[in-house]
C-alpha cells in the first residue's frame, strides 16, 4: 500500500479514497461492499449514511483474502 494518506489528519477514507489507497477501481471496492457478502468486504464505519474505511481495515481485508502457498 502506499502512503497517500497521512493517519493522523484523517483516518478515514471514502470510498474513492480507498480505492486510491489499495490502487483498485472504484467500482471493485463497491461491488464488494454492496453486492458481495459482508464477510468478504472491508469493515466499514458509518456516519449516518455516509460509509468509510479506515487503512486498518482496508489492510485486514487484503491480508484476510491473502492466500499463502502450503
Amino acid at each position: 500500500m502506499n502512503n497517500l494518506v497521512d493517519k493522523q489528519s484523517n483516518p478515514l477514507l471514502s470510498i474513492v479514497r480507498a480505492s486510491k489507497y489499495m490502487e483498485i477501481p472504484v467500482h471493485t471496492l463497491k461491488h464488494h461492499y454492496y453486492n458481495v457478502s459482508n464477510q468478504t468486504a472491508p469493515a466499514p464505519t458509518k456516519i449516518g449514511t455516509r460509509v468509510f474505511f479506515t487503512t486498518k481495515s482496508l489492510d485486514e481485508w487484503v491480508q484476510s483474502n491473502t492466500k499463502t502457498e502450503a
